[in-house]
């Protein structure tokens, strides 16, 4: 049971890496952050599998969340406006 992301094996999908440049890297790192401050939720007040499931994904989240960190155009406070205006979080 996957609450956000599967955490198979990515290299086998039909994903682009060329695509990523076309991306927003904020609103992508909005995104994941987002489904992380959920999961953090999950973890805390879930049944025992959604608590392990959810702290699971919370590394894949994190994981993402540096990725587009890294990302030439990324700019922390323009998605912390994004993560505010789509999730009013």
């Amino acid at each position: 049971m996957a609450i956000f992301y599967d955490s198979g094996n990515a290299k086998n999908s039909d994903f682009n890496p060329s695509l990523i440049y076309k991306l927003n890297p904020n609103s992508q790192w909005a995104n994941h952050s987002y489904n992380h401050y959920v999961l953090q939720h999950i973890s805390k007040t879930g049944e025992f599998n959604e608590r392990a499931q959810a702290r699971n994904e919370m590394l894949i989240a994190e994981r993402k969340m540096k990725f587009w960190e890294r990302h030439p155009s990324f700019d922390e406070s323009e998605a912390k406006y994004y993560r505010k205006k789509y999730y009013r979080y």
